[in-house]
């Protein structure tokens, strides 16, 4: 009996000191790390204040503005003063472009002959229009009649298109009045307009005569223009029949 209670006793001594010796681990656990996670109180998290009054430590750096001193460095390029010797180089530059201005004086005298040179050798104008026009004759007739040629360097041209109208443009052309120079029996080019074949108008008349080439420009001045009239033979300003060439 006695032994048997000895051993109870020594069962409950180890595990009291067991428990002891636990709950001291426990807590020293707790002390070194509250947010331990068997500790049944664990501390508050920190508030977000907190975090960001952490966030915000950044700013304790703000010593780094000591080295604003960095400006320090202007006083350094202060320095730069000792380049204002550089006016010395100045100086040297005006006195070479002093002299330049006189030789430049001698140029004028240069360009003097040059309208000289120009008026010498005048350049010809182009002609505005390759073909003359020319009134041969005007005389009395049994109507009105405009006939003629076209010559280029003395040949004969064909296929050349003549134009009669009241007016220098090709709007202003007459019912019949645009024609082809055609080869003639006798070798020669030309056209005829049979404006009245019996007797003439009763008042002068002003007709204007040219030539034109493929496209409808003119290639003779449109502006020329002549009468015809109703005198009689016997008048030498009589014009029933014109005889109007074009030369090239």
């Amino acid at each position: 009996m006695q032994d048997d209670s000895q051993d109870r006793f020594q069962i409950a001594t180890l595990v009291v000191a067991t428990i002891t010796a636990l709950v001291v681990i426990f807590d020293l656990l707790v002390f070194l790390n509250p947010r331990v996670a068997f500790n049944p109180f664990k501390p508050p998290l920190p508030s977000p204040t907190l975090l960001a009054a952490a966030t915000l430590s950044p700013p304790t750096w703000t010593p780094v503005l000591t080295d604003t001193p960095i400006p320090t460095a202007a006083p350094t390029a202060t320095s730069t003063p000792t380049l204002v010797p550089s006016p010395t180089s100045v100086p040297t530059n005006t006195p070479t472009s002093v002299p330049r201005t006189p030789t430049r004086t001698v140029a004028p005298a240069t360009a003097t002959p040059s309208p000289v040179a120009t008026a010498a050798a005048p350049t010809p104008l182009p002609l505005l229009y390759p073909y003359r026009t020319l009134l041969r004759s005007c005389t009395h007739s049994g109507g009105v009649y405009i006939k003629g040629t076209v010559t280029r360097g003395g040949a004969p041209v064909e296929g050349v298109r003549v134009r009669l109208g009241t007016g220098p443009h090709a709007s202003s052309t007459i019912e019949g009045g645009e024609q082809f120079v055609r080869y003639q029996p006798d070798g020669t080019t030309g056209y005829a307009f049979t404006l009245k074949p019996i007797g003439a108008f009763d008042a002068p008349f002003t007709w204007y005569i040219w030539i034109a080439d493929g496209t409808g420009a003119p290639i003779s001045d449109p502006n020329f223009h002549f009468q015809t009239n109703n005198y009689p033979p016997s008048d030498p300003r009589a014009c029933w029949l014109a005889v109007v060439d074009f030369v090239k």
